[in-house]
Parts: C-alpha cells; sequence; structure tokens
C-alpha cells in the first residue's frame, strides 16, 4: 500500500505511551480531513507535543501516511504515520484563543459528525469498522476515578535528541478517569440504562499530572478536577464525548471531549434530533 499524503484538522490528542515495539514514547491522534472523515494517526512522536510547534487541537496539519493493516480489528480509520517524516502545520486559525467566533467555526467543521449513540456506532462497526465517532449524551450521571488519586512530581529528567536538543522524560500515569451517562437513543448495547467508559482526553489527564504539582494535595486536586470536567462542562458548556473503540478489544472509550459554550450557535438546526 502506497503512502499519501492528508490534511487533518487534530480534534483529539491522546497521552504519549511507551511503545515496546517502537522502543520510544509515542501519542495516537484522531482528526477530521479536509473531506469530513474520521482519521486517526499512530504513531505521533512526542517532538510533536512540545515546543512553539507542538500540534494543538484543531491545527491543520499535513502529514504522509498509509492505510493501516495489520490491526486486529481492522479499525476503518486508522493510518500510520510514516517513520521519520515531519508533520507540517498549515493553519492554526481554529486553535487559537477561544472567543464565540473561533468557537463558531469550530462547530461547523466538528458538529456535522454527531451520532445518535455508541448502539448506532456498534452496528457501522459491524458493518464497514467504524471505529470513531462523535456523542452527545442525554444525561451525564458521574464523573469520577477509578482508583485512589496521586501527586505526579516532575521528574526532572531529560531525553537528548539526536541534534543535541533535549526534551522532558514523558511521565507514565494511568487512565483512572470515567464517565457514566446515557445515550440519546436507547442504546441496545447499555445494558444496565448507562454506559460506564473510561475517559483518555489528553486535556484531562496533564490536567491531572500537572495540577498534582500545582496544588500538591489529593483533596485541592480532585476538587478543582471535578469543578472543571464536570461542573463546568456541564452548567456552562455543550459536552460532546468524542469515542474510540479500543485497538485490541471491541470496546468503546471516550478518547476526547469537545465543550463548545452553550450560547453559541449550533451548526444546523438538524442537530436537534440528538439532543
Amino acid at each position: 500500500m502506497s503512502w499519501e499524503t492528508k490534511r487533518v484538522y487534530i480534534v483529539v490528542k491522546a497521552y504519549p505511551e511507551y511503545s515496546r515495539k517502537l522502543r520510544n514514547w509515542v501519542a495516537c491522534t484522531a482528526g477530521l480531513t479536509e473531506e469530513g472523515d474520521w482519521i486517526r494517526l499512530y504513531p505521533i512522536q512526542t517532538r510533536h507535543y512540545i515546543g512553539d510547534n507542538k500540534i494543538r487541537k484543531f491545527d491543520l496539519v499535513e502529514v504522509i501516511c498509509q492505510k493501516t493493516t495489520t490491526e486486529k480489528l481492522e479499525r476503518r480509520e486508522s493510518y500510520k504515520v510514516k517513520d521519520g517524516s515531519d508533520i507540517t502545520l498549515i493553519d492554526r486559525s481554529l486553535s487559537g484563543p477561544s472567543t464565540p467566533k473561533i468557537w463558531g467555526k469550530r462547530n461547523k467543521l466538528v458538529l456535522g459528525n454527531v451520532d445518535p449513540s455508541l448502539s448506532y456506532l456498534h452496528s457501522e462497526y459491524r458493518v464497514d469498522k467504524t471505529s470513531l465517532g462523535l456523542i452527545k449524551p442525554r444525561e451525564v450521571l458521574e464523573f469520577y476515578s477509578r482508583e485512589e488519586l496521586k501527586i505526579y512530581a516532575d521528574s526532572g529528567q531529560y531525553q537528548r535528541r539526536i541534534d543535541g536538543s533535549e526534551i522532558p522524560v514523558i511521565q507514565k500515569i494511568p487512565y483512572p478517569f470515567a464517565y457514566r451517562f446515557k445515550c440519546s437513543d436507547n442504546c441496545s448495547i447499555c445494558s444496565s440504562g448507562y454506559h460506564d467508559i473510561l475517559c483518555e482526553d489528553w486535556e484531562l489527564l496533564e490536567a491531572y499530572r500537572r495540577w498534582g504539582q500545582k496544588y500538591g494535595n489529593v483533596q485541592t486536586l480532585w476538587e478543582k478536577l471535578y469543578g472543571k470536567f464536570y461542573t463546568w462542562m456541564l452548567n456552562e458548556r455543550d459536552l460532546f464525548f468524542v469515542v474510540g473503540m479500543h485497538s485490541r478489544h471491541p470496546t468503546w472509550l471516550i478518547i476526547g471531549l469537545y465543550y463548545p459554550p452553550k450560547k453559541v450557535e449550533l451548526k444546523d438546526q438538524s442537530l436537534d434530533r440528538w439532543l
């Protein structure tokens, strides 16, 4: 299969993980192509996550990639990034300050892709291996941690790159956070009446790491996390979940949070059927 060049709006950034196969820290991103299709890009080298030219959510980037053919689940949207290639920044106009005008443009980009439920996405996976989607929960019941929180102090360690520069060593942290929520339809794969799904959103996990260092107290850390990722997002924002299928098991994860202000006009009135 040949390599191709794609332009992608980055919608989701995953927290980096250590790949034994690649012997390096790498990350996965998900976004929308200029044609409006979901795409998953892996592996993203961590050098693209630091510095002035780091990848930001809603950046338009150009990447050399090819359809992944070795996945167990054959996820339709998965593309492999060419080893050693650069990710070229094309446009940063949507990743700037989050003004109402910018959020309106983001909504125009993102909200044309809302799906009715996880059940719908799961049925689409059986048809064509769909493994990415965007859902608007009918009700978010709870945001919680499945394990005791910890304070992750800055390791102070750096890794020397080939060009002589140094980058901070990535800290390995677990993914403890989850949401309980109800879908916008009678979800057939939701036997308990609600979903209980892990959230791997980059912003959430990075806040967990950084705010722990800032506040130095687990109780205060949890209050800050709960205040933003539950209370604020439900009261002040229209919260959507970007969901993706696990790479090895046909289960779903919340891989990103999309949360435009409530007062910003949505893309079109057809979205009302999912709200």
